[in-house]
């Protein structure tokens, strides 16, 4: 069985919340899709991200 002794901190990726400044230090499974739709023409519109830790406001790591 395998044991867990330890973690690598390089995975981990910070972003900066707009609102209230708080940096966070995510993983890439903690991104999920925020919003999903079409816009005004027709074409897919998508932001991925997630929610801030301190104030709750969505941080976008990718948008199209």
């Amino acid at each position: 069985m395998p044991t867990v002794v330890g973690f690598d901190n390089t995975v981990k990726q910070r972003y900066t919340c707009s609102c209230c400044g708080a940096i966070n230090e995510i993983i890439k499974n903690e991104i999920r899709t925020l919003y999903s739709g079409k816009d005004y023409g027709g074409g897919t519109d998508v932001q991925k991200g997630f929610n801030c830790a301190n104030c709750g406001e969505k941080v976008i790591t990718e948008w199209w």
